[in-house]
């Protein structure tokens, strides 16, 4: 009984559509812009042509010093979160680092029944191990984390420089022409 119902409504649903054609008449003509024609090409202006950045550039300026990637693509706004990121992941790094030393230092001071920074809060060379390892752990993680941001900047700024002269113009579209459903994909070229 369902599956009658499933293909009544489809067989319904396909029959409405078919019919469905377009009301408006008028056809929309792009605007299109002249360009001035330049009859002698030593009239160019060399220095305003602008090529499009190169990836390989791109990457390798963003390894020296992270964010010029970005620059020399021309995406000037994305260095502050680059700086960010690295920054991030390199003060994450360092407090991890800190503790780690720091219970470190207390361990090595509980085994030879020294007071420490902790002596009265954490009285136990197990609680100290433990920690200290953890802190050691999020030091070894944090190191990765900020080879991984570097890298994510880097391949960020390649990316872009490809992308550069991808076209999102409006003839990318998807056109239902009738009888029938029917998808058409137009691409320029």
């Amino acid at each position: 009984m369902k599956i009658n119902r499933f293909f009544t409504f489809f067989f319904i649903f396909f029959v409405h559509f078919s019919f469905v054609c377009a009301q408006d008449t008028l056809l929309v003509t792009p605007l299109l812009i002249n360009k001035p024609i330049v009859s002698d090409s030593s009239k160019l202006d060399s220095t305003k042509v602008k090529s499009p950045p190169n990836p390989k550039k791109s990457a390798l300026y963003s390894l020296v010093l992270p964010g010029s990637g970005q620059i020399y693509n021309g995406n000037w706004w994305k260095t502050p979160f680059v700086y960010a990121a690295i920054g991030g992941s390199i003060a994450y790094l360092q407090f991890n680092q800190s503790r780690y030393k720091r219970f470190k230092t207390a361990l090595e001071l509980e085994l030879a029944k020294k007071p420490h920074e902790f002596t009265g809060k954490i009285n136990s060379a197990e609680a100290l191990r433990n920690l200290r390892n953890k802190y050691d752990k999020n030091t070894q993680t944090s190191y990765i984390g900020v080879v991984v941001v570097y890298g994510i900047v880097a391949i960020e700024a390649f990316v872009d420089a490809h992308l550069q002269n991808f076209d999102i113009s409006d003839d990318l579209s998807i056109k239902v022409k009738m009888p029938g459903l029917q998808f058409v994909y137009t691409f320029k070229n």
